[in-house]
């Protein structure tokens, strides 16, 4: 009797396959329409059948071949870059570009396993001043750049 292996890239084929089947069905209202004629629904159905055909492939693989077995979780990144995407989320409009961008750098920082406040500092300026250039000169977009009290 064969015995199931579950391993990374197992694991890693059951997540690619669950977003896949997730995205199809959170998007089944959208009308896809034809080649020719694409609707809102085209490119994320196309998408989301892709992930879900990759994610089956990577999963019979994981099964046939085996290979290094699931790590423990390790929470803190997961749970601080998530609070640094939702942080410039919500700090983008109230504060502006910069803060926001400060606000992503640093606190998705403190999820690795060394922090070190100079230099997170400086690829946080760099960063702020490259969005800055890149979205609002380059790309025009209507962002502010300070928070609203400061301008």
């Amino acid at each position: 009797m064969h015995r199931l292996r579950i391993n990374q890239d197992f694991v890693a084929g059951l997540m690619f396959a669950g977003w896949g089947l997730a995205g199809l069905w959170l998007g089944q209202s959208y009308p896809a329409g034809s080649a020719l004629r694409m609707g809102p629904g085209y490119m994320p159905r196309l998408l989301c059948w892709g992930l879900l055909i990759l994610g089956a492939l990577i999963t019979i693989k994981g099964i046939i071949v085996a290979g290094e077995k699931v790590e423990r979780w390790h929470w803190r990144p997961l749970l601080m870059v998530s609070a640094a995407v939702l942080a410039f989320a919500f700090l983008l409009e109230p504060a502006g570009l910069l803060v926001a961008t400060f606000a992503i750098v640093t606190i998705g920082a403190l999820g690795g396993p060394e922090f070190r406040p100079v230099e997170v500092l400086f690829l946080a300026a760099g960063l702020a001043l490259g969005a800055v250039v890149l979205f609002i000169y380059g790309l025009n977009l209507p962002l502010a750049i300070w928070p609203p009290f400061l301008v």
